[in-house]
């Protein structure tokens, strides 16, 4: 085929991916938690990085970093965990972010023991250092027939070459609250310190939680870079969604994470200290081009 024929053909391809996406959203409106899924390096940051997800998990904290990714990737996670509650999670996500496309846009499925969820988002720069993303969630609680839809709206700024923020507001609609989902507004912020130590500090504020909970959380935790190729990391929150407890409380994870060719190993163990006392090991694997 001839290459200009080849640029308009997927050019044409990606205008009715757009489209389709649109319309997805739009019909969901007409019809849930923040970060619904915490993959081994968010766990290990303690829920943190909303202003700087890696591959995948801009899916999940915020859709607009998809543009800034300028990758393919392909992960699964899985998570088991114990103590007061057990249970297990599994996860599997697909993003493209490469930059000729016309939009960046990923999906996941999460399979938890309290719902499944189908998350799917897209985003465009709208400048080399600004971008903004729509993502749509899908909830079905497990042994009910019910399926219940939700959005997020997200936008990220590159300040400075030592930092960058991002603002996200999920569960736009509040669509899916007898589950627990409110809506929850998360300022994101990624402070790089000369390559080495990357600090993410996540305020979050969630106005229409029930009145004996506190509206008020964060989430922080430090990456830091030991070889070009290894990473360890750890972090904390308060009063921050866990997301395979489906609640809030406080806690804290240490983890590792290795980068090869075409191939990243993340493991992370975190332990949830309140409400209740759990233990969890979290497992992902993930292969980018």
């Amino acid at each position: 085929m001839h290459p200009n024929l080849l640029r308009v053909k997927l050019k044409l391809v990606n205008i009715a991916n757009i489209f389709y996406l649109f319309f997805v959203f739009t019909s969901m409106i007409l019809e849930v938690r923040a970060a619904d899924y915490h993959s081994a390096r968010t766990e290990s940051l303690g829920g943190a990085g909303h202003g700087g997800p890696v591959l995948s998990d801009s899916i999940y904290l915020n859709p607009s970093f998809a543009s800034l990714t300028r990758i393919h990737s392909l992960g699964i996670g899985y998570l088991p965990y114990s103590g007061d509650v057990s249970g297990h999670l599994l996860n599997l996500s697909v993003l493209d972010g490469t930059p000729e496309s016309l939009f960046q846009a990923g999906i996941g499925y999460t399979r938890r023991e309290d719902v499944s969820l189908i998350h799917i988002g897209a985003s465009k720069s709208i400048f080399n250092r600004l971008s903004v993303g729509l993502g749509s969630k899908f909830i079905f609680p497990n042994g009910t027939g019910d399926r219940i839809t939700d959005g997020t709206f997200s936008a990220t700024g590159i300040l400075a070459h030592w930092i960058q923020s991002s603002f996200i507001i999920d569960n736009l609609f509040q669509s899916a609250t007898a589950y627990g989902f409110y809506r929850e507004y998360t300022l994101g912020t990624k402070l790089n310190i000369m390559g080495i130590i990357q600090i993410y500090f996540d305020p979050n504020w969630t106005p229409t939680l029930p009145t004996h909970q506190a509206p008020w959380g964060y989430q922080i935790g430090s990456e830091f870079t030991i070889f070009s190729d290894l990473f360890l990391r750890l972090g904390s929150y308060t009063n921050s969604n866990i997301p395979y407890l489906n609640q809030r409380g406080n806690g804290y994870g240490i983890g590792a994470g290795w980068i090869g060719p075409r191939l990243t190993v993340d493991y992370s163990f975190s332990r949830v200290t309140y409400p209740l006392s759990t233990y969890a090991n979290n497992f992902n694997l993930t292969i980018f081009f």
